[in-house]
């Protein structure tokens, strides 16, 4: 029988569970009263560094003035974490500023995803979205000219071995570029934003749409282009959902997508009309009904009824305790647990049968660029390794 955790370490939890609910709210009032009642400890500021949480922490506290309301050991050992965090993050956004000026130069065109983006648009201050590298999606044929510039600036090219070229060029994939010691160590040039194969197999994402929707932004000089706040809000509750499936970084994850409905003048009947010929309305429902729980994220009632998928599936979501996932950690991985919660997620049972079918019997375009094997060559071999790769490690 499993037991229950003590009732010290429940606290200890509810207490967290608030803190990061005022850090999220865009006024300082409801942080100054939980002060009141709460005192910070170090054990703390490695829950929030883990959550991904610790410096927008600290710039919250710091513009709210109340940091002389935490103890000084605690006080100084944050500020010490926010300042090193600062000049890391400077010297990482000079390299993007002279990343993008290069591609820029060459004509690639782009769109910048995810963390380096949100940090200039949504956060109140840069430093405060932690980001270890920089994506962007770019059009497939502009692949080898992107490359080409940045291994001019130092670059240099890393595949996976599981991931070879033909295969990312048939379903979509990414190529990462890396270097050491430029304040930029990863590059992932990604074509197109939303992919995998759960997406292709169960969903129906109009990636045309979303590029030809992308919006220019020069926040601090920079010049780039972002997805529209709609697609941006259904890319990172699918990326927090289904890539992550609720693991690490966590509550960061779901501060992005809170961030983003507080500071975009989002149109939800677009979101909602998105979701659902996508076949991603249990997706977003999900994570969006899980920001609303844990950060109080602005979701109307409204707004997730005409997204709810049906009650028995309510259910077997409830029964994956998310936000007790979330809050406490609980890693991800490939366990059962992701393909219990891949599974629930999908809109339709007939896509869910399709994708168990398709992961025990890959098309036969797929197994050639995943393994190789030139058209024609026999394939029998491979399905049986395939079976028993998935058998084995849960991975194909």
């Amino acid at each position: 029988m499993p037991t229950s955790p003590p009732v010290g370490a429940n606290r200890v939890e509810d207490a967290r569970r608030d803190l990061a609910r005022v850090l999220a709210a865009e006024q300082s009032e409801p942080l100054a009263a939980w002060l009141e009642n709460h005192t910070v400890h170090q054990e703390d500021l490695v829950w929030l560094h883990r959550q991904g949480l610790v410096i927008l922490g600290f710039y919250r506290m710091q513009q709210a003035g109340l940091l002389d309301k935490l103890p000084v050991d605690v006080a100084a050992l944050w500020q010490d974490i926010y300042q090193q965090t600062t000049v890391t993050t400077a010297s990482m956004d000079w390299e993007i500023e002279h990343v993008i000026a290069a591609l820029t130069q060459a004509t690639v065109e782009f769109i910048w995803m995810k963390g380096a983006a949100l940090a200039y648009t949504v956060y109140p201050n840069p430093v405060c979205r932690g980001r270890g590298d920089l994506d962007l999606w770019i059009q497939v044929e502009q692949l080898s000219v992107a490359t080409d510039v940045l291994q001019n600036l130092g670059y240099h090219l890393s595949s996976k071995e599981d991931r070879p070229d033909a295969l990312a060029l048939l379903v979509g994939g990414e190529q990462k570029m890396v270097s050491h010691g430029s304040g930029l160590d990863l590059i992932e040039l990604q074509w197109p934003a939303i992919r995998g194969e759960w997406v292709r197999c169960t969903t129906a994402v109009d990636h045309a749409g979303i590029w030809q929707r992308r919006s220019p932004m020069a926040p601090e000089g920079q010049n780039f282009c972002v997805m529209a706040p709609e697609d941006a809000l259904i890319h990172l509750c699918l990326h927090q959902a289904i890539n992550h499936q609720f693991g690490t970084p966590w509550l960061r994850n779901l501060l992005d997508v809170h961030l983003l409905v507080a500071t975009s003048p989002l149109d939800w009947t677009q979101v909602a009309a998105r979701a659902t010929s996508w076949r991603l309305a249990t997706v977003v429902w999900t994570v969006l009904k899980l920001a609303q729980r844990l950060l109080d994220t602005a979701v109307s009632d409204a707004f997730l009824q005409s997204l709810a998928p049906p009650r028995w599936r309510r259910w077997l979501i409830d029964r994956l305790r998310l936000d007790e996932a979330v809050v406490a950690m609980r890693p991800g991985g490939y366990g059962y647990r992701r393909f219990l919660i891949q599974l629930v997620l999908i809109d339709r049972g007939r896509d869910a049968v399709g994708l168990l079918w398709r992961g025990l019997f890959p098309e036969k375009a797929w197994l050639q660029a995943r393994h190789g094997v030139a058209p024609g060559g026999s394939l029998w071999r491979l399905r049986l390794l395939h079976v028993w790769r998935l058998a084995t490690s849960a991975r194909a």
